[in-house]
């Protein structure tokens, strides 16, 4: 719809200042005659004009469906901790780097789905993976997930999602849970964004990783963590 109402401006602007050049012309050579002044006078009233505009991240107000092609860029810190389940036997504490990029890549959905409180965008977004060790460990990690991220439509600028994937990582840990180079990421996790304006928002979230090399050693005995964010995101 939008490619249809360029061209037709174009169609437009053009017929116009062509009618416009030859009723110049004309004038200065004193033959315009009265319907022809009137005609394109008449043209100029009834043809509509449309001014094109960059497009936002929003199909009509902050808070509303995301536009579907939107994209995001972001950076968030994070600070995480272990917690003993599974094969995870310590305790450590760790501090993250997070930048990330996403694209919304659906128009609303969900709204017919439990009377509309799942009604959002959904969004693939791709993340950068930075840690080291700050408590009972040392080293450092460095990665890339892939992540589905659901932003739920609340009409207001405080917009909750969920999201979750999976990713790789090479890290230099030195711990018992990550006893080999190379491990997968698995993490699921929730939080909110306060827009500030159309673009810019601030992010609050908590989420639940997990490290471990898919078996791949005889020994995998994985690291559970919770990783709480904050950062500042901006949609265009």
């Amino acid at each position: 719809m939008r490619g249809c109402k360029y061209q037709l401006l174009t169609i437009t602007m053009v017929v116009l200042l062509g009618a416009s050049s030859a009723l110049a012309q004309q004038a200065a050579q004193g033959a315009v005659s009265p319907e022809q002044s009137l005609a394109v006078q008449t043209l100029q009233k009834q043809v509509p004009i449309y001014v094109s505009e960059r497009p936002g991240p929003w199909e009509k107000e902050v808070g509303g469906p995301l536009r579907e092609g939107a994209q995001e860029w972001g950076l968030q810190g994070g600070y995480g901790m272990s917690f003993k389940m599974g094969g995870t036997k310590h305790s450590y504490n760790h501090a993250w780097i997070l930048p990330r990029w996403g694209y919304v890549w659906t128009d609303l959905i969900g709204d017919d789905v439990l009377g509309g409180i799942l009604q959002g965008n959904g969004e693939v977004i791709i993340e950068g993976v930075f840690g080291v060790g700050t408590s009972g460990m040392s080293g450092w990690t460095e990665g890339l997930a892939v992540m589905y991220k659901h932003n739920f439509i609340t009409g207001t600028r405080c917009v909750p999602f969920v999201e979750l994937g999976n990713g790789v990582s090479m890290n230099q840990w030195g711990i018992y849970e990550c006893n080999s180079d190379f491990e997968f990421i698995s993490q699921v996790g929730l939080g909110v964004q306060y827009f500030f304006n159309d673009n810019w928002n601030w992010m609050l979230g908590a989420r639940y990783h997990h490290m471990s090399n898919a078996g791949m050693t005889k020994s995998n005995p994985g690291l559970n963590n919770v990783i709480f964010t904050t950062g500042v995101t901006r949609f265009f």
